[in-house]
């Protein structure tokens, strides 16, 4: 490079002169990247400002409303008339969701605040047995399964205990209180076991009901009675709501609900007034004896509808629906020798005595093993060889028609007189044989088959709320079942209702109810009518036939003008008669030796006279009977002087006749 005609050199650290356009176009470059800048964060800013204003309110609000379901009331329960012999009543929980209790960072200031909640919560509630170390350890147990599930810490809480704690919520962050659907027993132990009971779902079974709809930490479901199998048709259907809630819980807006569908109500086949009455009686009649236990139960004979029964000892069905029964409460249940909790009146299973003597009869006339008229010598007592030594006098047994009879004998007896009374003799030998005297006798097979035709231990004619109890043996169930032949003595004590033979108080009204109305067996039934909230019939009652009993007129009228004289003047039965009533009957006295009686001292093995439970029959009025009846007292003695008084009261009450003062009781079978 030359400058005025000297060569002149830059030096290698001198910077170029300024490129004046390149400059600018950097510049440019620069103004639009950062206009493109402020743009863009422009349109952002109008979008969060606007575009996503509502969708993130949207949001907000969805992570605060919650779905809530609306419970159904439970459907009532009414006797045949109408009377609600239930109410609804709620039941305040206390419960704890772990998700919600006080989280801070640090791990100690965590646990204290935690257990202050719970020390309060203890002190607060203060149940028997309440602890706060028991608060925690439900809560511990919950929070790692489903901790945003509420766990019940404690069951029936004082309404007052719980709207305090609901006021406390936002101090106890997570403590809640509910309420859930219980019901009130406002008769107690009078229909504790007709009616059952509700409570918590089953433990193990809370998938099973979880897809039918339940909620197992707040809904209660029936677990025996007529809560129990009327469970479908009273439980309602939930509704749902949708509400918005602020941190403490508390609902600020609520939304779309669809309402609850209450539940349908039962109507029983249970007189109410008949139900009292039957429980006056029976209980008066077994304090007189001294008796723990007993049973009676009264059928409509023209639908097979139960009208009233009744069993003691019972239990108040209260216990059950507070949710905190206490062990003692079960312990005076469960170590009751008598077993509260058992309906006396379809699950008793006991010798029925001579009262069994009615289908005795009419399997003899039907199976032809007698007439009318066939005639069989009763001499009070009797001998039968020894089948193993016959030759043997000293092995020979006597059979007695019973004890106390005046004279020693009966006599000569047809079918008729042998019923009304109740001998023995006759039953025995006709069923069992007498060789001496010819007799070939009927056999254990045929008269168990018509046992079972009358309903003894016949899946037909179960009660809704009871299984298959009443049993009749054959000769091959005591050789499958003992490895024994069948004997002509246990020929002798089935045929007068002893033995193995054994039914239920139900079973013996049935059989009654079917007497009475000459030949109709019904299904028993306890459950009249299906109603909706407002009273109106959705499913009316059918009666049900479980068969047409194959007995001949002639010999129903036989057997039915048979039983009224059993209550006649000179029937076992005559001091239970009602003025200017006529209604039939049949005695019952049944030797027994169970269990419980030799726990008790109350007889041993080998006992000559063995204790006997007192058993009446009967229907009324004789010629358009209304009712059917079976009295049934445990140790209770006699039939005729201890059940029969009980029936004869139930009768007279329920008819409203007046009954004879003073009357001499006459101790006969």
């Amino acid at each position: 490079m030359t400058f005025g005609g000297f060569d002149v050199r830059r030096r290698s650290t001198q910077a170029p002169p300024p490129d004046r356009q390149g400059g600018a176009l950097r510049l440019l470059a620069m103004a639009v990247a950062f206009s493109l800048a402020m743009a863009t964060l422009g349109v952002r800013l109008y979008d969060l400002q606007t575009r996503f204003q509502a969708e993130s309110a949207q949001q907000v609000t969805r992570a605060s409303v919650k779905e809530r379901a609306i419970p159904a009331l439970r459907g009532l329960i009414y006797d045949r008339n109408g009377e609600a012999v239930v109410r609804n009543a709620p039941l305040y929980q206390i419960a704890i969701v772990p998700a919600e209790l006080p989280d801070p960072d640090n791990a100690i200031q965590r646990r204290m605040d935690r257990n202050d909640i719970y020390n309060r919560l203890a002190e607060i509630i203060a149940q028997p047995g309440l602890t706060a170390g028991d608060i925690f350890t439900k809560v511990f147990r919950q929070s790692s399964v489903a901790p945003y599930r509420g766990v019940v810490v404690a069951e029936n809480v004082p309404r007052e205990t719980a709207l305090y704690l609901q006021e406390l919520s936002l101090t106890m962050p997570g403590v809640y209180a509910q309420s859930v659907g219980s019901r009130y027993y406002p008769y107690r132990d009078l229909l504790g076991n007709i009616l059952g009971y509700i409570g918590k779902i089953p433990a193990g079974n809370d998938d099973e009901y979880r897809k039918d709809g339940y909620d197992p930490g707040t809904d209660r479901v029936g677990l025996a009675g007529v809560e129990y199998v009327g469970e479908d048709a009273m439980r309602g259907v939930k509704g749902a709501e949708s509400v918005l809630e602020d941190a403490s819980g508390e609902v600020i807006q609520r939304y779309g609900s669809t309402p609850p569908r209450d539940g349908n109500g039962v109507r029983l086949t249970i007189d109410l007034r008949l139900q009292k009455i039957m429980s006056d009686a029976l209980k008066t009649g077994m304090d007189k004896v001294k008796s723990p236990r007993g049973a009676a139960v009264a059928m409509d004979p023209s639908t097979g509808e139960v009208l009233g029964m009744i069993g003691f000892p019972g239990f108040d069905n209260n216990i059950f629906t507070r949710g905190n029964v206490t062990q003692a409460e079960l312990d005076t249940l469960y170590n009751d020798q008598h077993r509260p909790l058992l309906n006396k009146a379809t699950d008793d299973t006991v010798p029925p005595g001579s009262t069994f003597k009615i289908i005795t009869a009419a399997a003899l006339l039907e199976e032809g093993e007698v007439t009318a008229n066939t005639v069989i010598y009763d001499p009070g007592v009797f001998k039968v060889k020894s089948e193993i030594d016959p030759e043997n006098l000293r092995a020979a047994k006597d059979f007695y028609c019973w004890i106390g009879l005046q004279g020693g004998l009966h006599g000569p007896q047809r079918v008729s007189d042998a019923l009304r009374n109740s001998c023995n003799t006759y039953f025995r030998k006709a069923v069992g044989g007498y060789k001496e005297e010819g007799i070939q006798g009927m056999g254990p097979d045929k008269l168990a088959a018509w046992a079972k035709v009358f309903g003894i231990g016949d899946p037909e004619s179960r009660l809704e709320l009871s299984r298959v109890r009443g049993f009749a043996p054959t000769a091959a169930w005591k050789r499958s079942t003992y490895g024994e032949v069948w004997t002509v003595g246990d020929s002798y004590n089935v045929a007068i209702g002893q033995g193995y033979l054994v039914a239920t108080p139900l079973e013996m009204a049935n059989m009654m109810a079917a007497i009475a109305n000459g030949g109709t067996l019904y299904k028993p039934q306890i459950i009249r009518d299906i109603v909706d909230p407002q009273g109106n019939v959705i499913t009316p009652y059918q009666p049900k036939v479980a068969r047409q009993i194959p007995i001949k007129p002639e010999n129903m009228k036989l057997i039915q003008n048979a039983l009224v004289s059993v209550v006649g003047p000179d029937g076992t039965a005559k001091s239970s008669q009602i003025p200017n009533f006529v209604y039939a009957g049949k005695t019952g006295t049944a030797e027994f030796c169970d269990d419980i009686a030799q726990k008790t001292g109350v007889c041993y093995f080998g006992m000559k006279v063995q204790p006997s439970h007192a058993w009446f029959v009967a229907y009324a009025p004789a010629d358009k009977p209304k009712i059917a009846l079976s009295v049934y007292v445990w140790n209770g003695g006699q039939g005729s002087s201890v059940a029969a008084p009980i029936a004869q009261r139930i009768i007279a009450e329920y008819f409203g006749l007046p009954l004879p003062k003073n009357q001499e009781i006459v101790k006969t079978e």
